[in-house]
């Protein structure tokens, strides 16, 4: 009895073999890129459009955006002043690379045109 049906099993493990092999070359393929585009999307004050151009010197420093759109956000004017309290300390310290002033008027003007 196993003579008779050793053709069908080999035919179907062969099938089943290449399967596995091509599961496993198409994930390794889409790790393999997605590890690439992953390198364009750093939270910094550079950027690059896509992985073949270079790195691009972004003017404003992303968590003092964050924080001010924060800032922005919150509906209480005495929370804003002690917010606003906080960040001008930060800024003095050395905590944000960008102007705090400059990125103030661009992030609440952006807000109000919401």
């Amino acid at each position: 009895m196993v003579k008779i049906n050793s053709k069908a099993q080999v035919g179907e493990t062969l099938t089943w073999i290449v399967a596995t092999i091509l599961v496993v070359v198409l994930l390794i393929f889409f790790i393999f890129g997605s590890s690439l585009l992953s390198g364009t999307k750093k939270v910094s004050d550079t950027f690059r459009e896509s992985l073949t151009s270079g790195q691009v010197q972004e003017g404003n420093d992303v968590f003092l955006q964050k924080s001010l759109f924060a800032y922005a956000s919150i509906g209480s004017v005495s929370t804003q002043l002690e917010l606003d309290k906080i960040l001008e300390k930060m800024t003095l310290s050395g905590n944000f690379t960008g102007d705090y002033n400059q990125t103030k008027k661009e992030v609440l003007l952006n807000y109000n045109l919401k």
